[in-house]
């Protein structure tokens, strides 16, 4: 049996993480996200990463909702319109580094929607506080540089009208379950510490979010503009202001999880290890 698991009256072994292996799961998972997205979106995709998503809900909800009232309906793949998306590029943009940007965001919806799941009654406040911020750092970049151009690299191919057309349902779906995950996640730490005496300050924090929200729409709107070619120099950039950006990302939330427990629970090694979880568990925990 793994170290620091638990045996109730019925003698079923019980598994679960401890709040250190919880919240490293967190961390890793934002520094590694701003590495990968540096490579394969480019340096200013990494950099606006790191200062924009401790603050990024409510701009993921906006963006993610407009795609599904305004966009979608126009075809997200044709751009949509000019105030929210450009179509300023003169040729298509199109690599497998992007590819693999855009499957890194879609791949976390349902991962944070199996995690919500698992989690809903046992989460603590920190934890919830943690995870609905680390959300907006792999739905941002949807937010930033939107890929309308791959949806219309799939359109241009034998029958590629669907594949297009399941490219912006994707798209919008993943960045609007991502957002309201973040939404429903801040918002039970905000029920679970709630007090009188803090309603002034919760008052505070979201009129700071959507200042902050107006603001970064502003001054870094969603467009449809490459923001690297994929050539070594650029992948090379990138993947260094991935690495400083995910340093100074995750470096606040490496401070919290030095002040959690290592118990009760137990390590992600032998979490992954037990008898009695299924292997979604295990991959949500293994995840970043």
């Amino acid at each position: 049996m793994p170290a620091n698991s638990t045996l109730p009256n019925n003698g079923t072994e019980v598994c679960v993480l401890s709040p250190h292996a919880s919240l490293f799961n967190i961390v890793t998972g934002v520094f590694i996200s701003t590495v990968i997205f540096g490579v394969t979106d480019g340096l200013i995709v990494s950099h606006s990463i790191a200062w924009i998503y401790p603050l990024a809900t409510l701009r993921i909800l906006v963006v993610g909702l407009w795609q599904v009232c305004v966009v979608l309906p126009q075809n997200l793949t044709r751009g949509g319109r000019e105030r929210f998306y450009s179509e300023e590029i003169s040729r298509e943009e199109v690599n497998i580094l992007g590819w693999l940007g855009w499957g890194w965001c879609v791949l976390h919806a349902p991962i944070q929607y199996l995690w919500l799941v698992k989690n809903w009654s046992n989460a603590s406040p920190m934890l919830l506080l943690i995870r609905g911020v680390s959300i907006c750092v792999v739905a941002l970049p949807l937010t930033i540089d939107t890929k309308a151009r791959y949806g219309r690299a799939l359109g241009k191919r034998p029958g590629g009208l669907v594949a297009a057309w399941l490219f912006s349902v994707v798209t919008t779906v993943s960045l609007v379950t991502l957002g309201v995950i973040s939404t429903i996640e801040l918002s039970m730490f905000a029920v679970k510490i709630y007090t009188p005496s803090l309603k002034w300050w919760t008052a505070y924090i979201m009129l700071v979010m959507v200042f902050w929200t107006c603001v970064t729409l502003l001054c870094i709107p969603p467009r449809d503009i490459p923001s690297t070619s994929g050539s070594f120099g650029e992948v090379l950039s990138g993947f260094m202001m991935g690495c400083f950006a995910g340093l100074y990302a995750a470096f606040p939330l490496f401070i919290m999880m030095q002040g959690s427990s290592h118990s009760p629970g137990m390590s992600i090694t032998n979490y992954v290890r037990c008898q009695s979880i299924s292997w979604w568990e295990r991959a949500i925990a293994v995840l970043p």
